[in-house]
């Protein structure tokens, strides 16, 4: 089948978020006066991705996610956890500060954007998560002249690995779904959700052993674009 676009997921496909964050909860652990552990720093993630999950299912808001996090997360590095939602949210701009300064792409990333620009390849993003905060991702780690739409499930209003959230961006792209090529690296919610929806679909799997059909670098889309029908690349 035909590839007519390609769509990217963002958080530890194209953006290192594990590297972003563990630079943020090093440097809030030192404003905080605690000392960086990796008992910590594994924590802070499991936290993260509990909290960042209701968010997704719209249980609670983006605001309050992060607060949800403060407040299980503080405990571990035996700090009191502050009484208002105000105090909190000043808390977590210390480690925003510190996540934001870290924010870096993976090395693949602009060489494979840039590619697909001059081979005139249709690229997107569509990420889960908060609108602002993404699209600043994005310009922050010189993504976002290489990319032509980006869709977020705040605006979208579904969550990948809902259906809803692949066809609305496809229907916005006007291109069919079965000619988009979806890249994650989360095998259920990004590959799954996408073929699930009718796209083609691959799954980045980084720094693991590759299942069949799966790549470890995003250089490896070059071999996959070149069979293309379209002759693009």
């Amino acid at each position: 089948m035909e590839i007519r676009a390609v769509l990217f997921d963002l958080d530890n496909t194209l953006f290192d978020h594990q590297a972003s964050a563990t630079a943020g909860v090093a440097g809030f652990l030192k404003h905080l006066g605690a000392e960086f552990s990796e008992e910590l720093r594994f924590s802070w993630f499991e936290i993260e991705q509990a909290c960042y999950d209701q968010f997704l299912r719209k249980e609670i808001s983006f605001d309050e996610q992060r607060r949800e996090r403060l407040r299980r997360f503080l405990p571990f590095a035996r700090v009191t956890v502050p009484e208002s939602e105000g105090m909190l949210d000043e808390l977590f701009l210390a480690y925003l500060s510190s996540y934001e300064n870290g924010w870096t792409a993976f090395p693949d990333a602009v060489p494979v954007l840039r590619g697909l620009r001059k081979d005139r390849m249709p690229v997107s993003v569509l990420t889960n998560g908060n609108d602002d905060q993404q699209r600043a991702k994005v310009k922050k780690i010189g993504l976002e002249p290489l990319v032509d739409r980006i869709f977020t499930s705040e605006l979208i209003g579904h969550a990948k690995p809902a259906s809803e959230a692949f066809l609305e961006s496809c229907k916005e792209l006007k291109v069919s779904p079965a000619q988009v090529l979806y890249v994650g690296d989360n095998y259920t919610v990004d590959v799954e959700g996408a073929r699930n929806a009718g796209l083609q679909a691959v799954h980045l799997a980084r720094g693991s052993n590759p299942s069949e059909g799966s790549i470890q670098s995003l250089a490896e889309l070059r071999s996959i674009l070149s069979k293309n029908p379209s002759r693009r690349c």
